[in-house]
C-alpha cells in the first residue's frame, strides 16, 4: 500500500533506583575507600539490613564484624507508606502530633517532641518525603538473611552480633526469633530500648557494640585504639 508498517520501539528498561541495595551499597563502598577506614565493623540497623548484606557480599575484605540492630529487610519500623496516601501522607507531615504519634507507635515510644520535630523537619523539604517513599519502594523485601549468611565462605566467616529488642511487642520478639534462627552461630542479645533504639537506649547499644567489636578483634589477634 505504500505505507510503512508500525513498530513499536522496546520500552527502555527502568533505571536502577538511587535507592536500591545495590546502589547504597556501592555508595558505602565509595565512603569506606574515600575516608581510608577499612577494614570496618559494620553496624546494620532496621532497613538498612540488604544493602548492608549486598556490601559485605562485595567486600568481604574490608569489614571485620556485622552487628544488626532490629535489622530486617520485610518490616521496616518507619512507616513509609503512610506518606505514600495523597491526603493522610500530606497531613501526617503537616500536623507535628501526628507526625510525632505516628514515630511513637512504630519506632520509639519514648520519643520526645523536639526529637520527632527533628524527624518531621527532615522529610519537610523539597523532595525529601518523596525520597523516603522512593527509598521504602527500592527496599528488597524478599531478602533472605539464612541464604545470605551461606552465600560464600568469606560471608560465612564473619563474626556476627544481633541486638534486638525485647520489650516492644510479642510479634517483633517472634520476628527476632526468626533471624536467631537463620543465624544460628550470632551472638544474639535482647535489649531494653525500641525499633529505634538509638533513640531510647544509646548507652546500652553502644555498649554492646563495643564489647562485641573489641572481641572481635582481639579474636583476630587486631586491637582497638
Amino acid at each position: 500500500t505504500g505505507e510503512v508498517p508500525y513498530q513499536e520501539e522496546p520500552a527502555a528498561p527502568p533505571a536502577p533506583s538511587a535507592h536500591a541495595p545495590a546502589e547504597a551499597a556501592a555508595a558505602v563502598a565509595r565512603a569506606v575507600e574515600a575516608l581510608g577506614v577499612a577494614p570496618v565493623h559494620l553496624v546494620l540497623h532496621d532497613s538498612s539490613l540488604a544493602a548492608g548484606a549486598a556490601f559485605a557480599s562485595a567486600n568481604p575484605g574490608t569489614i571485620r564484624s556485622v552487628t544488626l540492630v532490629d535489622a530486617t529487610a520485610s518490616l521496616p519500623a518507619f512507616p513509609a507508606a503512610v506518606f505514600d496516601v495523597p491526603v493522610l501522607g500530606r497531613l501526617v507531615l503537616r500536623v507535628p502530633a501526628l507526625f510525632r504519634g505516628l514515630v511513637r507507635l512504630c519506632c520509639a515510644r519514648g520519643m520526645g517532641s523536639e526529637e520527632a520535630e527533628a524527624h518531621r523537619a527532615a522529610m519537610r523539604g523539597e523532595g525529601r518525603a518523596h525520597g523516603v517513599i522512593e527509598a521504602w519502594k527500592a527496599m528488597n523485601h524478599s531478602f533472605q538473611l539464612g541464604e545470605w549468611r551461606g552465600s560464600s565462605d568469606e560471608v560465612r566467616r564473619l563474626p556476627m552480633m544481633v541486638l534486638w529488642s525485647g520489650s516492644w511487642s510479642d510479634m517483633w520478639i517472634d520476628e527476632g526469633k526468626k533471624v536467631a534462627a537463620a543465624l544460628p552461630d550470632a551472638k544474639f542479645i535482647y535489649h531494653s530500648g525500641g525499633r529505634w533504639p538509638q533513640e531510647d537506649a544509646s548507652e546500652e547499644i553502644s555498649g554492646l557494640i563495643a564489647e562485641f567489636v573489641t572481641s572481635s578483634e582481639e579474636a583476630a589477634g587486631g586491637h582497638i585504639e
